[in-house]
């Protein structure tokens, strides 16, 4: 799990840098990193699922949402390419997400007490 959370603390500053520079990166790499964190939300989103009888309702179905729409989005826009209107604030949500899963695997309830 550790090597999973190390990749996807490298995800935040690239998603911040990639919000700041939008228009420094190739499409091909845009839809790769794109691609990338969609990936790395199956993980959160797979463990809030088999998670959710034993997580606080609101707080868990409000991370469950914003990771789905994260989800759907990044899809949408790593089959696209480039001329997202808006993509900078996508990639401030995508470093919030990855935020998110960190804290969520590092201080959520802990899979052995179940």
């Amino acid at each position: 799990m550790i090597p999973f959370l190390v990749f996807c603390s490298f995800l935040i500053p690239i998603n911040a840098w990639a919000a700041v520079t939008p228009h420094l990166h190739s499409d091909l790499s845009m839809r790769l990193l794109h691609g990338v964190c969609t990936l790395v939300l199956i993980p959160l989103l797979w463990s809030l699922w088999l998670r959710r009888h034993d997580l606080s309702r609101w707080p868990a179905l409000s991370l469950t949402l914003f990771a789905v729409v994260m989800v759907v989005v990044n899809s949408w826009i790593a089959g696209m390419g480039m001329g997202v209107e808006f993509g900078w604030l996508d990639h401030v949500m995508l470093a919030c997400i990855e935020v998110a899963l960190i804290a969520y695997f590092l201080l959520g309830p802990d899979p052995a007490e179940a």
